[in-house]
């Protein structure tokens, strides 16, 4: 593992509570190979913009973005391979893949202004980051490590959480509290769709099967996701469908029917 290159910014101001990093993938560009069974279009950063954010981050095609303070220290870093596991001193640590045809990023801001340098990865393609967050007394601390892989995408993983996956201090939200959860259940749809299973989601997530079977039904009435299969208990298989929400003036609008399940 060789550390290629790195970029620091310690006086970022983050626009909208939002950190954007951002790298290059055309649009309308398919997958082939170990990518083909994606749903690229749903991986660009606009697909779900009008959704909730993640309570850490979330990456796709071309773009990572944050939840982060008004003030932040960020430092990217690329690798050849991937870095030591080392989250100590850190309260947020997620994995997720990030695409990039170019082999470069930038950290830039929500409205799109970008820094003068490019930070270059170690090569164009499918890449992990890992993304590690704490809080400071005037902000939050940031590390994104970039480095390739091949194969399959792993879908996003969370190694750390600095606060419970859904909040309980938000009376009068109803299953808007569910939101970030659900975005990253829906990350978790669009890099790796197909069969899971509530325990598994849990386990990756860092949530209860019970959060995720809420987070599941967030994300169906809201017409982000087709949930297939009957789910009989955490341990059952159902699959998972993300769909493209309908714009809310294109005429006739089908409501989507929440997904129903057994168990409680």
């Amino acid at each position: 593992m060789t550390l290629l290159g790195t970029y620091e910014d310690g006086d970022y101001r983050a626009e909208f509570g939002t950190l954007a990093v951002r790298g290059f993938w055309p649009a309308g560009v398919g997958g082939t190979g170990e990518l083909r069974h994606l749903n690229l279009p749903l991986l660009a950063e606009d697909a779900f913009a009008a959704g909730a954010r993640s309570d850490v981050a979330r990456a796709g095609a071309g773009w990572v973005l944050g939840t982060a303070a008004a003030h932040a220290h960020v430092r990217l870093e690329a690798y050849d391979a991937a870095p030591g596991r080392d989250a100590a001193g850190w309260n947020d640590v997620l994995e997720t893949p990030f695409l990039t045809s170019r082999g470069e990023i930038k950290l830039t801001h929500a409205r799109g202004g970008d820094s003068p340098w490019n930070l270059k990865l170690a090569r164009p393609g499918l890449h992990r980051l890992r993304v590690l967050r704490r809080r400071t007394s005037d902000g939050h601390r940031w590390l994104l490590q970039f480095w390739p892989v091949t194969g399959s995408p792993e879908a996003p993983r969370f190694l750390a959480r600095s606060r419970p996956a859904v909040s309980t201090d938000r009376p009068g939200h109803g299953d808007k509290r569910f939101g970030p959860l659900a975005m990253d259940v829906l990350s978790v749809a669009l890099w790796s769709p197909g069969r899971h299973t509530r325990a598994a989601l849990a386990e990756r997530l860092l949530a209860t099967p019970e959060q995720i079977r809420e987070a599941l039904r967030y994300l169906t009435r809201r017409g982000m996701l087709r949930v297939g299969g009957a789910d009989a208990g955490p341990a059952s298989t159902i699959a998972l469908v993300p769909e493209r929400p309908r714009p809310p003036n294109a005429g006739a609008v089908t409501v989507a029917q929440p997904w129903r399940t057994a168990a409680r």
